[in-house]
């Protein structure tokens, strides 16, 4: 199922992230097609040769015999011809997929460089995505797989160039990608939440980038119980990079630079097979987006660097490596 989406005022000032409540998203739709059934294995091989209109749309597609939702945003100079990138960007708890292409917002930056969007909605009560096991939920890396076999039989795409971003819990649906599907998706930018386990990425090094501000009044900087959401327990988050570097084969010591006086760019060198490890701090910032839009409840929005920017500029540096 396919609909216009029109972006509303109530997108722009909705608490977006990990907060208690979702806000319901005002958009137009029209149906122009039935939903389609896709496997986890990938069948069909890439669909070069047909245009398609450009502009954001309300999708759907069935898995596992349940209709799943997304946004997906196609850019103006998309010809169907050549193959180009895709961006998967995951909202947080709470959220949905229609406020991440909103918070996130990586369209403009599509249009620019030619690169296909997909937010995916999650699942449940407070919409979010179900990544340990839980009673009665689809199992969201299983679907995002799907999801990526339907892009791929339905777009021209590059399949050494699809990449996973997201905000707060889409941050820890990025990592967990970066975990368990490190074959499919190249590079990985969480924002706000980051994870790491010991035996994530298999034998494959993986390109990885991050935000996240010392003042988080949501998710702790330097690890502890989230204050919402089932208050689980995560790690610090210099130590979640520094185990992504080390996996990596990076040099344990990192450089770090300051960029204006709220953000520290924390880099380690040395990492096999051109993969790069780069966080990026928020001296002073919240649970937030930076260069998005404010949300003062959740603290320091900086304007001084613009996340978006910074993660598309990693992605193009970084393709699928074999």
């Amino acid at each position: 199922m396919r609909g216009a989406y029109t972006p509303t005022i109530a997108t722009w000032t909705v608490v977006l992230l990990m907060v208690a409540c979702s806000h319901a998203t005002t958009a137009s739709h029209r149906v122009v097609s039935s939903t389609s059934t896709q496997s986890t294995t990938s069948t069909s091989p890439v669909a070069c040769g047909s245009a398609h209109g450009a502009g954001q749309t309300a999708e759907s597609f069935t898995f596992q015999g349940q209709a799943r939702t997304y946004q997906q945003y196609v850019p103006r100079g998309y010809d169907g011809r050549t193959k180009v990138p895709v961006v998967f960007d995951f909202h947080g708890y709470g959220s949905s997929a229609a406020q991440q292409m909103v918070y996130g917002d990586f369209r403009p930056l599509a249009d620019r460089d030619t690169f296909l969007v997909v937010a995916p909605d999650g699942q449940g009560g407070s919409r979010h995505f179900n990544l340990t096991g839980e009673a009665g939920l689809q199992d969201d890396v299983a679907m995002v797989g799907a999801l990526l076999d339907h892009v791929e039989a339905t777009f021209c795409v590059d399949t050494t160039r699809v990449y996973a971003t997201g905000m707060s819990d889409g941050g820890a649906m990025s990592s967990v990608l970066a975990c368990k599907s490190p074959d499919r998706f190249a590079a990985f930018a969480p924002v706000a939440v980051m994870i790491f386990v010991p035996g994530c990425g298999g034998q494959r090094d993986e390109s990885i980038v991050s935000f996240m501000g010392t003042a988080d009044p949501v998710v702790p900087f330097n690890g502890g119980r989230i204050s919402c959401c089932g208050n689980a327990t995560i790690g610090a988050a210099p130590d979640t990079m520094a185990s992504w570097a080390a996996h990596d084969g990076c040099n344990a010591t990192f450089a770090e630079e300051g960029l204006g006086s709220e953000v520290r760019r924390r880099t380690w060198s040395g990492c096999k097979n051109g993969s790069s490890v780069v966080f990026y701090i928020i001296d002073g910032g919240g649970h937030t987006w930076p260069g998005s839009i404010p949300i003062r409840t959740l603290g320091l929005t900086t304007q001084q660097i613009n996340a978006s920017d910074l993660i598309w500029t990693f992605f193009k540096a970084h393709p699928l490596v074999a």
